[in-house]
């Protein structure tokens, strides 16, 4: 099957239909293992089931929790603090405001690009996506103590001497909400979104992931690390306990 197909029997399910072939793969087997009886479920896996394509058994609709509702809601207030950076670049880059706040239009809108894009990681539950804005926070955080002089600019938007320590405070408040859910939250997804990985290329797709060969084919299987229970081979549809 492929990965859509795998998704689109994810969605029937009720199930999450975010992930790469593998996680997916494994996500329809657990649900298989749930709701079988036990005897059963050491011996097959309707996930790959024998019927007409298209078509499939009927199964108990189950609807997963996401990962991490904290995360979600973090990612959600990095994602509009973002629109407002990107809105605040634009000002100054076509408001006719010239000097050094032109100058810094770019270096701020690409901040504002770097918080949209660790908002979206986060709110869907990647450890990386908060480990990326906090990245940009420190970078967001020193260069606004940098360029902070008397007239507001793209990069500090607190302005006067009275105000670097306001700053100062600001950025470190941001860092410590954007951190609470890995001081919180224990199920946040290793690794980072699917695209992301292709454009890292091959070396990103085994992060957090362990080979496993078949023991029917000999096939390579990637595996989460974490992962303990049966997984199913795609080649030969041996199935085998991990």
């Amino acid at each position: 099957m492929t990965l859509l197909q795998l998704k689109t029997l994810c969605k029937e399910r009720g199930l999450r239909v975010s992930g790469n072939k593998s996680e997916v793969v494994i996500r329809l087997m657990e649900n298989d293992e749930v709701g079988l009886p036990p005897a059963q479920s050491q011996i097959q896996s309707p996930a790959f089931p024998q019927h007409a394509p298209g078509t499939y058994p009927q199964q108990q609709m189950i609807y997963v929790k996401k990962e991490s509702e904290l995360a979600s809601g973090i990612g959600i207030c990095i994602i509009l603090y973002a629109i407002f950076r990107l809105f605040w670049a634009v000002i100054f880059s076509v408001g006719g405001m010239g000097g050094l706040g032109w100058i810094l239009s770019p270096i701020a809108f690409i901040l504002g690009l770097g918080f949209l894009l660790g908002g979206a990681m986060t709110y869907s539950g990647y450890r990386n996506g908060i480990n990326f804005t906090l990245g940009v926070l420190v970078i967001s955080g020193l260069l606004s103590i940098i360029f902070h002089g008397d007239q507001v600019n793209p990069v500090s938007i607190a302005w006067g001497d009275g105000m670097v320590l306001t700053s100062i405070m600001c950025s470190v408040s941001c860092m410590v909400i954007v951190a609470l859910p890995l001081m919180i939250s224990p199920t946040l997804k290793s690794g980072w979104p699917e695209p992301i990985e292709r454009i890292l290329g091959s070396n990103s797709d085994s992060s957090g992931k362990t080979t496993v060969s078949c023991s029917s084919c000999e096939a390579e299987l990637q595996v989460p690390s974490d992962y303990e229970g049966q997984i199913e081979c795609p080649t030969c549809n041996a199935v085998m306990r991990v």
